[in-house]
């Protein structure tokens, strides 16, 4: 039986076995990953996954209880004993009175989903074992080719190929495969007494849409080449430039902030922030499910609910929280198509790919416009408080002096408040890179505090 046969057969189960309403996530993938050092191979790891996940509603004498679990037993007993399982956990489960069954979503319709499926075919990674382990070769002795890296932590590559298929008792049923491909590489990079890593990497669809090897070796070498000499420097408020694989953070912040259930229990600092000016009017952010770049396109999400393209920032204005159908009921908003589930547990909240408009300075341009400042290209800790939004980070990365970059700076700590780094947003890049699933710009924020020696 298909994946799809099995979750249909697993919601006929559960029906028999007394549940009111259900829905159930089955997934099959097979991921490889190779990591070599020093011109070897150190590992090579393969993983073959396939479980169902199951969550049932029944109706009590107090209102709707359910409860989930999932089983990598996918034989016709195994899907009659996860049925049973489910349906006698949400009996003994208390009620939600604000419970959302999976049932009424705003599906998308039979042709809407053969639309997507004669334009979006499926792409092969393109890889093998043998393939990806030259890859990793070849990516790890062009880095250590420069006469100053004095040390390698070893390169990887990676493919996956993976089927995840929702089904609802509502009669909706669609699959979505994808595969992907990455590769990267870390240095270590020597001079007397100092040492400096860093990194490169590239994701993508299939192998030979992935940079060349040899860029992204080039690339870790010469990123940890340039932070040799890395010094401390005084406490000061400061321009703040985030290169763009650093700036994704920012992003993250933000939509961590704008989560429905984060907003629900007011565990954020935008709880009340729709309709408010959040930043510069030139910032735009939008949600884009469908996109040729991005790495997590989607036609609907973790309840089925169909997903749609959205500005998230339009012209600097909050536009709307990030829900799915539970919050957006607690919430009386619209639903935002972002439920993100997995087999078992909570449904949560997240996002397909998100694109922060780029601006129209290079880089260059962008120092030479601020004059003195930091450029941050790496991030240590996690001082973030998502209540109030204050923000405290260890980094490191370059001074940016008469316009031009100058010393490398490390062991250092920039600090401020998500609300105000997003207002006082000065610049954005020219150069949007795409990251994964999100693209993001540099971007440059005024006036933090960068606390030193």
């Amino acid at each position: 039986m298909s994946l799809n046969e099995k979750a249909a057969q697993l919601l006929d189960y559960i029906n028999q076995a007394g549940a009111k309403h259900a829905d159930a996530i089955a997934v099959n993938s097979v991921d490889e990953s190779i990591h070599v050092r020093h011109g070897k191979v150190e590992s090579i790891e393969a993983e073959r996954a396939q479980g169902i996940g199951l969550r049932g509603f029944v109706e009590t004498d107090k209102g709707l209880a359910f409860a989930s679990a999932s089983s990598s037993d996918l034989s016709d007993s195994g899907l009659k004993a996860l049925a049973q399982q489910v349906v006698e956990m949400a009996r003994i489960s208390e009620p939600d009175p604000d419970a959302v069954p999976p049932v009424g979503a705003n599906h998308p319709s039979a042709s809407a989903i053969q639309t997507w499926q004669d334009t979006h075919p499926h792409i092969a990674h393109g890889w093998n074992t043998e393939a990806a382990k030259q890859a990793a070769l070849t990516c790890e002795a062009v880095a250590v080719e420069n006469q100053r890296v004095q040390n390698s932590e070893g390169a990887s590559a990676g493919f996956s190929d993976s089927e995840k298929v929702y089904a609802s008792s509502d009669g909706f049923m669609a699959d979505n495969r994808r595969s992907s491909a990455s590769l990267s590489v870390s240095v270590i990079a020597g001079e007397h007494d100092g040492m400096q890593r860093d990194y490169a990497w590239h994701s993508a669809f299939a192998a030979k849409d992935l940079r060349s090897p040899e860029s992204i070796g080039q690339e870790a070498a010469n990123r940890a080449v340039a932070r040799l000499g890395s010094k401390g420097i005084t406490s000061r408020t400061c321009p703040v430039i985030f290169e763009p694989r650093i700036a994704t953070s920012i992003v993250r912040h933000f939509l961590s902030a704008i989560n429905g259930k984060a907003v629900l229990k007011k565990q954020t600092f935008l709880h009340d922030a729709v309709g408010d000016m959040l930043f510069p009017d030139f910032v735009n952010i939008q949600e884009n499910p469908d996109h040729a770049q991005g790495m997590a396109n989607r036609l609907f999400d973790g309840e089925g609910t169909v997903c749609k393209a959205r500005n998230l920032i339009e012209a600097g204005k909050l536009t709307c929280f990030l829900t799915d159908r539970y919050a957006a009921k607690r919430l009386n908003i619209e639903e935002t198509g972002n439920a993100s589930r997995g087999l078992t547990g909570d449904i949560g909240i997240g996002t397909s790919n998100i694109i922060l408009q780029a601006g129209d300075m290079s880089p260059e341009a962008i120092y030479h416009d601020i004059q003195d400042g930091f450029l941050v290209t790496e991030l240590m800790g996690f001082g973030i408080n998502g209540v109030t939004g204050d923000y405290s980070r260890g980094a490191a990365g370059f001074l940016i002096e008469g316009g031009k970059i100058t010393q490398p700076v490390h062991e250092i700590t920039i600090a401020g408040n998500l609300k105000d780094m997003f207002a006082n947003i000065s610049h954005l890049g020219d150069d949007m890179t795409w990251l994964g699933s999100t693209a993001v710009p540099s971007i440059a924020i005024s006036n933090m505090t960068i606390a030193g020696q």
